[in-house]
C-alpha cells in the first residue's frame, strides 16, 4: 500500500460510491467479502477432538472404574473356588515366576490408574469450571486434584474458608484409594509351596527263590528230590545261626512279625514320600492229631532215655524235656510236629488231647500234646516310608486274637510227594518250610537237665526256634522261678509266623562260617586242600512297587483383601458448560468474568 495515503490521512478503504465508482465497483465488494469472511470465521470455535470431548472421557471413566470392578470380582470367584491353584510351577522356577508375576501386576496396575486419575482429573476439573461457585472454591478442588498431599493440605486449609469442602474430600478419598490400590497391587498375587504327588514305578525284592536244577521235575521225593533239598537243608542249618537277632531287631528292612514286603530298590528312587508294595503273610495253623492210636511208649533204651511217639502212618522219637516249653518234634510232610510240655488252651480254655508219657520222665513229665502245624501264605499289601524303607501300615493282618482248638488238617492244595509243578504257594522253594525248620540250628538252652552220667553234662539243646518261642510266650521251666500255667493257641501260632518270615527273610544272607559244603581243589604242589565253599544261595524275587513321591511346588494365590479396600468409585461425571453467556465468580467481593 502506498504510504503517502497514510501520510495524507486518507483511509484504507474509501467507502465513498463515487470514489467506488471511479475506481471500479469490483475491488470494493472483493474487500468486503474478505473482511465478512474473517469476522465469521472468528466466529466459529475451533474444532475439538471427540477423544477429548467430555462424553468421551465420561465413557472410557465408567468403562474403566467397572472394569476394575470386573476384575476384582472376578479374582475373588476364583479365590473362593481355589482355581489359581490350578497355576503350578516347579519350586526350580519359583524365583522367575514370581519376578516375572510382579512385574506384570506392577505395571499393568501403574498404567491403569494412571489413566483412571488422568481420566479423572480432566472430568472434575471440568465440572468445577461448570459450577456456581466461588473461585476459592474452584482453586481449591482444582489444586486438591493434584495429589493425595495437596488434597490432605487443602482439607486443612477448609478450616479457615470452607469453601469447597467437598469436592476437596472427595479428590481426596479418590485419589487415597488410587494410592492404596497401587500399594497393594504389587502383592495381590503370591506363590505358596506346597506337596504334591505324583505315582512313580520302583524296582522292588520281594520272597526268596531258589534256583532248582534243570531236571528238577524229574526227581521223586522217594528217589533223589531228598538229595536236590539236602544242600539248601545245609545252608538253613549255618544261616538261621543270625535268627535270634534277627527276630529281636525291629529295623530289619522286608521283615515285619510274621510278615515279608518287598524292599524298594534304593538306586531307583531318591525322593521323599510312601510306597505302596506286595507284602505276604506266613499264616500259621495248628491242631491236634486226631489219631486215636498216638501214644508214647516205653522208652527202648532206658540209658539214654527216649520214647516212641506211634500214630498211624508215622513213628517219632521224643527225647526228654523239661517241664514248660515247647519243642520241635520233626518235619512231617509239609507240616511240623511240635512236642508241648506246657498245657496249651484256645480262647474258650479248651486243651487239645493230652498223651501220656509211661513210665514219666525223670523230669516229672508225665504227658505232653501233640501239635502238628501247617503254613499258608496271605496275599497283603504293605505301605512303607521311600526313604527310609520301613513299613509303615499293612493291610489284612495276620495276627490272631483268638483261636479254637480243631482237628489237624493238611490246606487246600498240599500235595505229598511234593510236586515241583503243582505247589500251594506257586514257590516251591517257601512251600518247603518244614524242611527248613527242621534244619534250625541248636541254640544253649538246654533241653533237659545233664544227662551225661560219666560227665554230668548235656549235650541236648532246643533249637534256635524253640529259644525264641520260649522267650516269646514267656516261658520259664520249673527250676527257673514262677512258670506260667498255660499258653493260648492263637499266640503259639503267632509266634511261629513270625518265625517262619524270620526264617526266609535270612535265606538270603551267607552263611556263617561252618556252614559251608566241603570240596577238595588241587592247589601247587599238587596237593588236595579242603575249602569251605559257599552252595548256590537263594535269591530275591524281583518286582515293581508303586511309590506316591511327594515333592514340594508351588502355586499362585490370592490376596483379595486390601485390594478389594482399594477399589474406587468413579466420580459423579461433570458436564460441560455449553451456555455462551458469562459466568461468573465471587470470593470477597471481587468479580472475575469469563467470556466464551
Amino acid at each position: 500500500m502506498d504510504s503517502s495515503h497514510i501520510r495524507s490521512g486518507q483511509p484504507l478503504v474509501n467507502l465513498d460510491r463515487d470514489s467506488d465508482d471511479s475506481n471500479g465497483g469490483g475491488d470494493r465488494d472483493s474487500l468486503l467479502g474478505s473482511i465478512v469472511g474473517l469476522l465469521e470465521m472468528a466466529r466459529v470455535a475451533p474444532r475439538r477432538s471427540s477423544f477429548k470431548s467430555t462424553d468421551t472421557l465420561r465413557l472410557l471413566s465408567f468403562t474403566g472404574h467397572s472394569t476394575l470392578v470386573a476384575i476384582h470380582v472376578a479374582l475373588l470367584a476364583v479365590w473362593s473356588w481355589g482355581l489359581e491353584h490350578n497355576l503350578v510351577f516347579s519350586l526350580e522356577s519359583q524365583s522367575i515366576a514370581s519376578f516375572v508375576m510382579t512385574a506384570i501386576v506392577t505395571t499393568f496396575g501403574t498404567v491403569y490408574s494412571a489413566l483412571l486419575v488422568f481420566i479423572s482429573q480432566t472430568l472434575a476439573m471440568r465440572r468445577s469450571l461448570q459450577m456456581d461457585q466461588t473461585l476459592t472454591a474452584t482453586h481449591d478442588t482444582t489444586a486438591a486434584w493434584a495429589g493425595v498431599a495437596s488434597a490432605a493440605f487443602n482439607i486443612w486449609q477448609q478450616r479457615a474458608v470452607l469453601a469447597s469442602f467437598t469436592g476437596v474430600l472427595s479428590a481426596f478419598l479418590y485419589l487415597g484409594n488410587i494410592l492404596l490400590l497401587h500399594i497393594t497391587i504389587s502383592s495381590l498375587f503370591s506363590l505358596a509351596t506346597f506337596e504334591s504327588y505324583r505315582e512313580v514305578p520302583v524296582r522292588t525284592q520281594g520272597l526268596p527263590a531258589y534256583n532248582w536244577p534243570h531236571n528238577f521235575t524229574a526227581y521223586s521225593w522217594d528217589h533223589n528230590l531228598r538229595h536236590v533239598i539236602a544242600p539248601m537243608r545245609e545252608y538253613a542249618s549255618g544261616a538261621l545261626y543270625l535268627l535270634p537277632s534277627i527276630i529281636r531287631s525291629h529295623t530289619t528292612l522286608g521283615l515285619h512279625e510274621g510278615t515279608l514286603y518287598d524292599v524298594l530298590d534304593r538306586t531307583d528312587f531318591s525322593a521323599k514320600g510312601n510306597a505302596t508294595v506286595n507284602a505276604t503273610g506266613f499264616n500259621i495253623t495248628c491242631g491236634f492229631i486226631p489219631d486215636a492210636g498216638l501214644s508214647v511208649v516205653f522208652p527202648q533204651w532206658p540209658e539214654i532215655g527216649r520214647w516212641f511217639v506211634q500214630w498211624n502212618g508215622g513213628v517219632d522219637l521224643l527225647r526228654p524235656t523239661q517241664p514248660g516249653i515247647i519243642v520241635m518234634g520233626r518235619a512231617l510232610q509239609q507240616s511240623v510236629v511240635l512236642y508241648s510240655t506246657i498245657p496249651v488252651i484256645d480262647s474258650s480254655n479248651n486243651h487239645a488231647p493230652l498223651v501220656s508219657v509211661n513210665p514219666p520222665m525223670d523230669t516229672s513229665v508225665s504227658s505232653v500234646q501233640v501239635i502238628r502245624c501247617s503254613q499258608s501264605l496271605v496275599n497283603q499289601t504293605a505301605i512303607v516310608d521311600a526313604q527310609t524303607r520301613q513299613i509303615i501300615a499293612v493291610d489284612n493282618d495276620i495276627k490272631k486274637n483268638s483261636s479254637a482248638w480243631l482237628a489237624y488238617a493238611d490246606p487246600p492244595g498240599t500235595t505229598f510227594p511234593p510236586d515241583p509243578n503243582n505247589t500251594m504257594s506257586g514257590n516251591f522253594f517257601i512251600d518247603q518250610w518244614a524242611e527248613w525248620y527242621w534244619a534250625m540250628p541248636p541254640s544253649n538252652f538246654p533241653r533237659n537237665l545233664p544227662r551225661d552220667w560219666i560227665h554230668n553234662r548235656n549235650h541236648d539243646f532246643v533249637s534256635v526256634a524253640d529259644q525264641y518261642l520260649i522267650e516269646k510266650l514267656h516261658l520259664r521251666p520249673a527250676n527257673q522261678g514262677h512258670p506260667p500255667s498255660n499258653v493260648t493257641l492263637h499266640e503259639l501260632e503267632n509266634a511261629l509266623s513270625i518265625v517262619s518270615a524270620s526264617m526266609f527273610w535270612i535265606r538270603h544272607i551267607p552263611p556263617v562260617q561252618g556252614a559251608f559244603q566241603q570240596s577238595y581243589v588241587k592247589n601247587p604242589p599238587y596237593q588236595f586242600t579242603t575249602v569251605r565253599e559257599v552252595q548256590n544261595p537263594p535269591f530275591l524275587l524281583q518286582g515293581q512297587a508303586t511309590v506316591t513321591e511327594v515333592f514340594n511346588q508351588v502355586h499362585l494365590e490370592v490376596e483379595t483383601k486390601l485390594s478389594f479396600i482399594a477399589v474406587a468409585e468413579a466420580p459423579r461425571n461433570p458436564t460441560m458448560l455449553k451456555s455462551t453467556e458469562p459466568g461468573y465468580f465471587t470470593r470477597f467481593g471481587c468479580t472475575a468474568t469469563i467470556r466464551s
